[in-house]
């Protein structure tokens, strides 16, 4: 019943902190999002029993000046000093994204903290928020069309700081997941870069599963929805298979706007390096205008450690 109680609480909370907006706001967009779960959804936190860290490197449009280019750093760990032996787990950890198109620039920094309850004895729920600060830059120096009478291009400030909210759950079992999360949920308003407007809230909904074949091969089909306010949602769809933990070759699909081949290879036991390659077939298309996106994975524990609830070619 309290838990019950809880789910309903927390989902209103997202709902609530979601009212408003009129602009859509595109936050960074991964290929490989199964390898970058816990930076789109903080109740990623502690999901394993190490630390793990990924750092990200994304380029769209290649071969076109100032072209955006995202950066991601991640971290994140269980925190076993309050962790009990009922099961519940406390994870905490930090994820920095930078994000630049053009003129305009975007930096966030999120502290996350999340709570994985147990709900069957194969089956935990999480709860998890990320608290942090956003920053929104926009460089005049490299606008090449006259100022005067212009109101979107007279501005006092070339930067914004604000606070910024993000939240999510995360429930997983052993050969499956699904998680939805919210970010931007503070709805805040930028009034000093050109005309004001406010900052929509984006969801995530991202769900997959896993299935094993023999001892060594795995199959992981996923698939995630990016929704905000009145914009068309953008659907994701990834396949992997997976050879003994050790590499992985993937396909994925994202609505109306590219396909991309993918590869991930473990190596020396502690790391992980993931590729993707976007061929962009939308009508928006220009020239060689694709993304490639690269993420290596560090983690704590050996990958011959059989640890966690969760197996560990789902994540890594």
């Amino acid at each position: 019943m309290i838990l019950s109680r809880f789910i309903t609480y927390f989902g209103v909370f997202l709902l609530l902190l979601a009212g408003g907006g009129a602009i859509a706001q595109q936050n960074a967009h991964y290929t490989n999002f199964l390898f970058n779960a816990f930076a789109l959804n903080p109740a990623n936190a502690g999901l394993k029993e190490c630390l793990d860290a990924r750092v990200g490197y994304r380029t769209q449009w290649a071969g076109f000046d100032n072209n955006p280019r995202t950066v991601v750093a991640s971290a994140h760990q269980r925190i076993n000093s309050i962790s009990n032996e009922r099961g519940v787990i406390h994870g905490a950890g930090l994820v920095l994204q930078g994000d630049v198109t053009g003129p305009t620039g975007r930096t966030s920094a999120h502290a996350a903290y999340a709570v994985h309850l147990p709900i069957t004895r194969k089956t935990r729920l999480s709860f998890g928020v990320g608290v942090g600060i956003f920053q929104h830059r926009f460089d005049l120096s490299q606008i090449n069309v006259p100022m005067a009478g212009d109101p979107l291009l007279q501005s006092s400030q070339t930067e914004l700081v604000f606070p910024d909210i993000n939240a999510g759950v995360w429930l997983y079992s052993k050969y499956w997941f699904a998680g939805f999360s919210g970010g931007h949920l503070t709805n805040p308003r930028l009034s000093d870069i050109g005309e004001s407007y406010d900052m929509t809230p984006h969801f995530n909904l991202m769900g997959g599963r896993i299935f094993e074949v023999g001892d060594k091969m795995s199959y992981i089909p996923a698939a995630q929805l990016i929704f905000t306010g009145n914009s068309t949602p953008s659907i994701d769809v990834n396949f992997w298979a997976d050879y003994d933990n050790l590499v992985a070759l993937g396909v994925a699909f994202r609505s109306q706007d590219a396909v991309a081949g993918m590869l991930k290879f473990n190596f020396l036991d502690y790391f992980t390096i993931a590729y993707a390659y976007d061929f962009t077939y939308s009508k928006v298309r220009l020239g060689p205008s694709n993304a490639h996106e690269i993420i290596l994975g560090i983690t704590a524990c050996p990958r011959s450690q059989k640890v966690g609830f969760v197996p560990c070619n789902a994540y890594d």
